[in-house]
């Protein structure tokens, strides 16, 4: 190890090597900008099986260049879809939950929410890593869609968004997707996050992601730029090639975001996700949304997204203790993914 970090905002601390690791040997892959179209008969989120999962309540077609908003009719789902929105048959939360109250020490309240899968293609190969273009703008574009509605609903605080993308990383199925989740109150990192920039545009007057840009940025942590984004590799990771991507301004809502926005996130998403899954050989991942609550509130953040590679394993010093031990320093990452980004996005770029 040789040297604790601690975290932008909190004081959660890692402990980083000081030495370079030798870096993973990729394995020679297909780098087509799109997959092989692929359908998996025992899918239930692929192409014919939609008539397993509940009715789609969000459903993109194509039709005559265009795209098409529609919904599933009662025992006739709409076919040849783009990108579907469906409710979950494993909901960790429900709109109906038994009204069931408890004061601490046991303290307990009603899971109120809803959950949703959004499908993010119907090729059950194509994911963030490898997706055309296009079709990353589509599942952006219905993402701000779904989220942007389920804020209308009562007693929503918060849509978390997250994907799980591997069976390492804990994906329920293998076909990519999006997980949304509503919650009646901030989750615990996000209200630190938030916590932590009110106090500083009190005290500071400035926001602290905007410091974090301001210092990173074309700095030895920088991954890939964009005109809109930067993707960073934390100064104090908690794992292995974590990295992050933000506005390079400063945006509090992912639902404000433009159409030129969207687009160019879909172009860092894919060149990073890319790079890192030719650099580290299709690794397994987790990637989280950090938004602010579209409720009003003052605990407003500077959106942003974060990715885990699983490349390792918590241990009792990580889960006990809540210090965490990173094996690759978040320099080398950058070097790394950085240099797989940039290849990534030069192909795409020329052949767009």
């Amino acid at each position: 190890m040789g040297e604790l970090r601690k975290d932008y905002f909190t004081n959660r601390i890692v402990l980083t090597s000081t030495k370079k690791n030798e870096s993973p040997k990729p394995i020679k892959k297909n780098n087509s900008t799109s997959p092989q179209k692929s359908i998996d008969p025992k899918c239930i989120l692929c192409p014919g099986n939609e008539e397993k999962t509940n009715a789609a309540d969000m459903v993109l077609i194509q039709k005559g260049g265009a795209l098409i908003k529609m919904v599933d009719e009662e025992d006739d789902p709409v076919k040849d879809w783009v990108v579907r929105v469906i409710p979950s048959k494993e909901s960790v939360v429900t709109p109906t939950p038994e009204a069931t109250y408890s004061d601490r020490p046991l303290y307990s309240e009603p899971a109120h929410g809803y959950h949703y899968i959004l499908v993010v293609s119907p090729n059950h190969n194509e994911n963030f890593t490898n997706m055309i273009i296009e079709q990353l703008i589509n599942v952006l574009t219905s993402l701000q869609d779904k989220v942007r509605g389920l804020y209308n609903k009562k007693k929503v605080s918060y849509v978390a968004v997250i994907m799980n993308n591997g069976e390492e990383a804990g994906a329920k199925h293998a076909h990519p997707h999006i997980e949304i989740i509503t919650l009646p109150s901030l989750p615990p990192n996000i209200e630190q996050e938030a916590l932590a920039a009110h106090k500083s545009m009190n005290d500071l007057g400035i926001c602290p992601m905007c410091a974090v840009i301001n210092v990173e940025a074309g700095g030895p942590r920088q991954i890939l730029a964009t005109e809109n984004f930067l993707a960073i590799a934390p100064w104090a990771s908690s794992q292995s090639y974590e990295f992050w991507i933000m506005p390079k301004t400063h945006k509090t809502s992912f639902l404000k975001a433009t159409q030129k926005e969207i687009s160019d996130l879909a172009l860092i998403l894919r060149c990073t996700l890319g790079g890192m899954s030719n650099c580290l050989d299709a690794s397994a991942f987790n990637l989280a949304f950090h938004l602010s609550s579209e409720k009003k509130t003052t605990r407003q953040l500077h959106w942003h997204i974060e990715i885990y590679p699983q490349k390792s394993k918590l241990g009792g010093l990580e889960r006990g203790m809540g210090v965490y031990i990173n094996q690759v320093r978040p320099e080398q990452v950058a070097e790394e993914l950085g240099g797989y980004s940039r290849r990534e996005l030069a192909r795409i770029i020329g052949i767009k």
